[in-house]
């Protein structure tokens, strides 16, 4: 017969294995929370803008993102385009190769990019120009 749930384990006294069962559902649940918040972060993002093709899924994520960012800064990606499009190919380049994809996406979507992107952004000296353009 076995014992209630109320008596100790006599193979696990401290109950260390039941803790660590917890523990492990804790880190799963987080891992699923956080698969789901990346999932909705690039549905969100694809919503606005459809990226090209060829690319992949990433990339097509970050160069949403210069448009994004542009955006946020009152400039018009396909202006910049038309306009300056050795510029707009630096930016794509640098976005493509950015590290700080996370913060980004982040201040993206808070609405505080515009005010926040010279401390993580590699493109901001070249937004910045093309804004006093």
């Amino acid at each position: 017969m076995a014992g209630s749930a109320n008596e100790p384990n006599p193979f696990d006294p401290f109950g260390l294995a039941a803790a660590m069962n917890e523990w492990c559902c804790l880190l799963k649940a987080a891992q699923e929370l956080r698969d789901v918040d990346q999932e909705m972060m690039e549905t969100m993002m694809a919503a606005d803008d459809p990226a090209p093709a060829a690319l992949s899924p990433e990339a097509a994520t970050k160069l949403r993102s210069i448009a994004k960012m542009m955006r946020s800064l009152d400039l018009d990606p396909d202006a910049v385009r038309q306009r300056h499009p050795e510029a707009m190919r630096q930016l794509e380049a640098a976005c493509l190769g950015c590290q700080n994809r996370s913060r980004c996406a982040r201040e993206l979507w808070a609405g505080t990019a515009g005010v926040t992107h010279p401390d993580f952004c590699p493109n901001a000296a070249r937004l910045d120009q093309l804004r006093h353009a």
